[in-house]
């Protein structure tokens, strides 16, 4: 095979100053593809697990992935990995933006952060590739908006910069990374750790050109198939009106919208949150990230109220609801005032959200007992001014930094702060077991992005087309049922790792499958079209595999039991009804299934540690001591998992038929629709 140079992993130590350029091996490329994959095993390989998140010790990891650059729909995504300060064991989060476009281009795919610096600093990346550390006193406790703004002139139009806020500085758990001014990385801390470092920002000057690839023809192929596909997508036309704001009224109407710190699913104020009352009052701009045929972005201005006139950029169902109804909050302007200062603090609106939400009912309980001020349920004063105390740090602001779990503990208040593995995570439904059960495998906490079952959320056409090829199963009628949930949320996670370890969009390519395009086969065509490697569609599974592997031995090490497996649920007392409590509450995860299938199909224990077996099968056994793997001799082979589960589908003729036509049709009324409110609010 005829040999390409690849792009470079660059190690930054901080402590020292000392820069290192090494070309991406052909073995990491084959073995983790990129992005999460590489970072996973170059955060395995080093001591982290074994020292605080905090520490100088824990590395912070930014992968992107190969298909960045090259233009195939969405390839524009980044993940940020180091041991994580909320669940103080593996954590990652995945964003966008051009930051990532302009790295690939400079010929760098991943930066690893070691050491720690004694004074704030930022990195600069030059045009050439050479790398600067560069003093950022002045930047210190700037917001990242001026933060971006400042670099970027500084540095030259067509730069990028990434940076922290008061938040990453003052060492607040959940503090986010922005990305490119308006692209948030959330979650699990990675601003935290960005601090902990001292490292305030990175800049990349811009360079003209495109990342290497091998068979530019071949990317072009799938590339114009993929957005063909997308742009005749029900779900993604959907998605370029109402952007993952949509969830709010399904969620709502599925009983699931998270309210009062989830004392309720169901609000009359909430209808006052669905999409159009956004769309058609606030959005100033559908705008799309780059290579992107979707358009979920937007740009919007506050058009009422004290806050009328200001303007921002980007907003998800996750920051809307964490900051929203989560708090009580149900005015579009509220949220979208504290949305903005949310990211200019780079205090992470989801995990943020919910730690704010657990201290204003540990107030409304009187857990919380302050004769000078009481911080309630609804006023959109008391979560901002709470905001700033959480990155000051100040009175109760410094408990609740530490987030929910940490400040449960300190307020003897457990019962009110929904965690899995320190991470909120809020109540679940019973009636969706496979997104349920989700939360819990998930290695970087409880989350819903780690392993999205795009085929078990909502039923429909297009989500049984992909159930009967993959899973040979009815879709909506087995979201109850505890059978085959283990597989389903497996296959979904290798899949996701697969995404995010080439660089592509979850929201942009889940809506591929049900239209037969996007599997693991074309996965592999893609990684070899790019790099010149020969992979199959079952090296793309088995890399998801491998990667999902380290991390749970990474997990395992930093303590990680069988019994941090459950769901949180709420206790029956006033004002929550009893309906909800039923509705959230589970009692099936240890039934076949759920969770032993689960681990049966990861090769594990029934205790979920690793296995010698599986380590020996996807050939790490260099890790087997490490890991302190189990010698067990009942582990299901992969080759045995995969006459069970479908890796690709081919849709019949009638099948494909079937999609175009309800597809066209829904698309024009959705288009119709649109149109006339867009319309009508002109005119108003």
């Amino acid at each position: 095979m005829e040999y390409i140079h690849d792009n470079q992993i660059a190690t930054i130590n901080l402590t020292t100053g000392d820069v290192r350029l090494e070309e991406i091996t052909r073995e990491l490329r084959t073995n983790y593809i990129g992005g999460p994959g590489i970072n996973t095993k170059i955060l395995y390989d080093s001591d982290a697990a074994d020292h605080d998140a905090l520490s100088e010790k824990n590395l912070l990891i930014f992968g992107i992935g190969p298909s960045v650059g090259t233009g195939l729909p969405a390839s524009n995504r980044c993940t940020i990995t180091a041991k994580s300060p909320i669940t103080d064991a593996y954590g990652d989060s995945n964003l966008g933006g051009e930051f990532n476009v302009r790295l690939r281009t400079v010929g760098i795919d991943h930066l690893v952060f070691s050491g720690r610096s004694d004074h704030p600093v930022y990195v600069l990346i030059k045009s050439n590739r050479e790398i600067e550390i560069l003093d950022a006193s002045e930047l210190w406790g700037m917001y990242t908006e001026k933060v971006t703004e400042l670099l970027t002139e500084r540095h030259g139009k067509g730069s990028e910069v990434t940076c922290i806020g008061p938040a990453g500085e003052n060492l607040v758990r959940f503090a986010s990374v922005i990305m490119s001014k308006c692209h948030v990385a959330g979650r699990t801390g990675m601003g935290c750790v960005m601090g902990a470092k001292k490292l305030k920002a990175i800049v990349v000057e811009k360079k003209v050109g495109k990342p290497q690839v091998y068979h530019q023809e071949k990317v072009k192929e799938i590339r114009d198939q993929w957005i063909k596909k997308c742009r005749a997508s029900v779900i993604l036309k959907s998605g370029s009106i109402q952007g993952t704001l949509m969830l709010i009224k399904r969620y709502h109407k599925q009983g699931a919208l998270p309210i009062r710190n989830f004392q309720a699913a169901d609000d009359k104020k909430v209808k006052e949150l669905y999409a159009e009352n956004f769309l058609y009052k606030h959005e100033t701009k559908r705008k799309a990230c780059i290579y992107c045929p979707v358009g979920c972005a937007r740009e919007y201005e506050i058009k009422e109220g004290r806050h009328k006139g200001e303007k921002g950029d980007r907003l998800d169902y996750g920051a809307v609801a964490g900051i929203g109804p989560l708090n009580g909050i149900f005015d579009w302007a509220s949220i979208l005032h504290l949305k903005n200062l949310s990211d200019n603090l780079g205090f992470d609106a989801i995990e943020g959200g919910s730690t704010i939400g657990f201290i204003l009912e540990c107030y409304q309980r009187g857990i919380i007992k302050d004769p000078e001020k009481i911080y309630e349920f609804g006023n959109a004063d008391d979560v901002e001014e709470l905001m700033h105390k959480i990155c000051r740090r100040e009175g109760i602001g410094d408990i609740a930094a530490e987030g929910a779990y940490r400040a449960s503990i300190v307020l003897h208040a457990e019962e009110y702060a929904f965690c899995i593995r320190k991470s909120s995570s809020g109540l679940h439904s019973n009636s969706h077991l496979a997104k349920s059960l989700s939360y819990l495998t998930s290695t970087r906490g409880a989350d819903h992005l780690k392993g999205y079952v795009f085929t078990a959320v909502f039923g429909g056409f297009f989500s049984e087309v992909v159930s009967k090829h993959i899973f040979k199963t009815k879709a909506e009628k087995n979201f109850s049922k505890v059978e085959k949930k283990g597989r389903v949320v497996c296959w979904h996670e290798n899949y996701k790792y697969a995404i995010d370890c080439l660089g592509l969009c979850l929201f942009a390519i889940t809506a591929l499958p049900s239209a037969g395009v996007a599997y693991f086969n074309e996965f592999a065509e893609v990684t070899n079209a790019i790099l010149n490697t020969d992979l199959t569609d079952e090296d793309i599974y088995t890399a998801g595999e491998r990667i999902y592997q380290l991390q749970n031995a990474f997990n395992v090490a930093c303590g990680l039991k069988l019994e941090d497996y459950h769901w949180p649920e709420r206790k029956k007392e006033d004002g929550v009804k009893e309906k909800f409590l039923k509705d959230t509450t589970i009692k099936v995860g240890g039934e076949e299934g759920m969770l032993p299938e689960y681990f049966r199909y990861r090769g594990l224990t029934p205790e979920g540690l690793p296995t010698v077996k599986r380590f020996q099968e996807l050939g790490i056994s260099m890790y087997i001591d490490k890991a302190k793997a189990t010698d067990l001799k009942d582990v299901m082979s992969i080759e045995a998992l995969l006459k069970e589960v479908g890796l690709n589908a081919e849709l019949t003729k009638k099948e494909n038929r079937i999609n175009e036509v309800m597809s066209s049709l829904i698309c024009k009324l959705m288009t119709k629709q649109d149109e006339k409110a867009l319309r009508n609010m002109k005119h108003e």
